[in-house]
């Protein structure tokens, strides 16, 4: 790209993002699926609450918790153009159909953040105000000449296309170096696939690395350290969430850095909740939750509707727990088990029995999200993967009429939910490290990750971004990206990278499904739990 080139390129990426605030439409396009939203699984024994995509940062199965800090009277609902229309609820709570929340660009390029490329000269560079994002300078990390890089992910259709296009303009950036990165999708059995390749000595130069992922490979040196690439650009760890990059960082050093996000949100059926004299935004604590589910309640058996669906996942009711000020594991122990966790189980088992609510094989879906795009229940505790699934027409839900509101708390409780992520890293044993490095930093730049906020598959890592202008005009946006504020990851949460899984599978098949499709006990099931996960955690 000659400089003549590079200055128009830059005058671009300074005019286009006025020329939308003042005509632009806000808003979305066709629809994505279900983003970077996580692993779905249909049976509760596989401790995998559905979510339809298998690289998903938003997925319980692979990553981890948070709480969303908005107001306890924040409520909104998804907009298709990207803009909310605010409702008389007095929590502000607005109402759109699903298929307004899709896609606008995917893999447009991001135009509110200037990134120096290689080669450019530095006086080139601009920042444009969206939130103040930080400016990095990939131009001062030395890239390998000619480099040829291999960057593998998991995902549906529309992450790839992210993916693909995020892969396009890294190579645009260093065109004058002939550095090029070629992705290459992984449509199964991701982690499987990636260890075996490295066990073969043929593993990518460029990844997505999650939880299970980051303990077997970070802790053993085969994931790059990124620290001196972070330095050279001007990247700060600091610049993400820090409950987010901690969970890639081993031994003072950084080896992923967080690509997106997904918190746990209450999602409602506003044309159910209005017919039932229901305000969504009065959902905020446990006594109206129950309230409002038993309102929205009509009719039994298949024919009827339950006021909420949720999964028999540990990764769903931890977040209540902790709501309810008890930890899942202390000090390398089990403390599930102790009175304030036991009542967040009984308070769901409770609604259960009663008949306001019920897992979503009990009330025949594969997943919540099915249940609720049927509306054969009428709110659900998911995440952002939600937005893209229910804007896709193949799901039959893209007229459907919703709200997004903060998790509801208990009495003396605090506002907590779990936090899922996944991030991009790069071989040890690349034989470009210098390139492998800047292109996990421009994957995760501000400029990449802004093509993915209107897509609603996931929030940005970088804590400037939360402040990106379509997050004042799309409120269901807006209240899942506030939920990183005090989220808590769901490695972190359930014992560690190294545990979580041992954690979350004994949980699940011990005292959840045994609580929710068994009929056992509360305080039993979790007691015996817990003595299953001390047994773990000891070895």
């Amino acid at each position: 790209m000659s400089r003549t080139q590079r200055i128009t390129a830059l005058l671009l990426v300074l005019i286009l993002p006025i020329l939308a605030a003042c005509g632009g439409s806000g808003g979305a396009s066709p629809s994505a699926s279900g983003g970077t939203s996580g692993s779905a699984s249909a049976s509760p024994s596989t401790a995998a609450s559905a979510s339809p995509s298998t690289a998903a940062s938003a997925s319980p199965s692979t990553a981890a918790s948070s709480s969303a800090s908005a107001s306890p009277r924040t409520s909104a609902s998804a907009s298709p153009s990207g803009s909310a229309s605010a409702s008389a609820s007095t929590g502000g709570a607005a109402t759109a159909t699903a298929d307004e929340t899709a896609v606008t660009g995917v893999g447009a390029p991001a135009d509110e953040t200037a990134i120096v490329g290689a080669g450019a000269p530095t006086d080139e560079t601009a920042t444009v105000a969206a939130g103040a994002p930080t400016e990095i300078d990939l131009s001062a990390i030395p890239v390998e000449q000619g480099a040829r890089l291999r960057f593998a992910a998991a995902g549906n259709t529309t992450e790839q296309q992210l993916y693909q296009s995020g892969a396009d303009r890294f190579n645009e950036l260093f065109a004058d170096q002939d550095v090029q990165i070629t992705f290459e999708p992984v449509p199964a059995e991701y982690e499987t696939t990636v260890t075996a390749a490295f066990a073969g000595g043929n593993a990518p130069d460029v990844f997505l690395v999650n939880g299970p992922l980051m303990s077997q490979l970070g802790t053993q040196g085969q994931l790059l350290a990124l620290d001196s690439a972070m330095e050279q650009a001007g990247r700060s760890a600091d610049d993400f969430y820090p409950q987010l990059i901690e969970l890639y960082q081993f031994n003072n050093q950084t080896y992923g850095l967080p690509k997106d996000f997904n918190p746990l949100v209450l999602f409602v059926n506003t044309q159910i909740a209005q017919e039932a004299g229901v305000d969504p935004a009065s959902i905020t604590s446990w006594d109206t939750l129950r309230s409002a589910a038993e309102a929205m309640t009509e009719g039994e058996g298949a024919g009827g509707r339950r006021g909420l669906c949720f999964a028999p996942d540990i990764e769903r009711f931890g977040a209540f727990m902790l709501q309810n000020g008890n930890p899942i594991i202390e000090n390398n122990q089990a403390v599930f088990n102790q009175p304030s966790g036991v009542e967040a189980i009984t308070f769901f088992r409770d609604l259960q029995q009663a008949g306001f609510a019920d897992t979503f094989q009990g009330l025949g879906g594969g997943w919540c999200g099915e249940v609720f795009a049927q509306q054969a229940a009428a709110m659900t505790i998911e995440g952002g993967w939600m937005v893209p699934f229910l804007a896709d027409p193949a799901n039959g839900a893209q007229d459907l009429q919703y709200t997004a509101v903060v998790l509801p708390t208990p009495p003396n409780g605090e506002q907590s939910s779990l936090l899922f992520t996944n991030a991009f890293g790069a071989n040890a044993a690349t034989q470009y490290p210098n390139a492998a490095a800047a292109a996990v930093l421009f994957l995760t730049s501000e400029q990449n990750q802004q093509a993915l906020i209107e897509s609603g598959l996931a929030q940005p890592s970088l804590q400037s971004l939360a402040n990106d202008p379509y997050y004042t005009t799309n409120e269901v946006a807006s209240v899942l990206v506030e939920g990183a504020q005090g989220g808590r990851v769901s490695e972190t949460t359930f014992g560690g990278v190294q545990n979580k899984a041992d954690v979350v599978r004994i949980l699940n098949q011990t005292a959840i499904e045994q609580v929710f499709v068994g009929g056992a006990d509360p305080q039993q099931a979790l007691d015996q739990a817990a003595q299953e996960v001390n047994s773990t955690l000891q070895q």
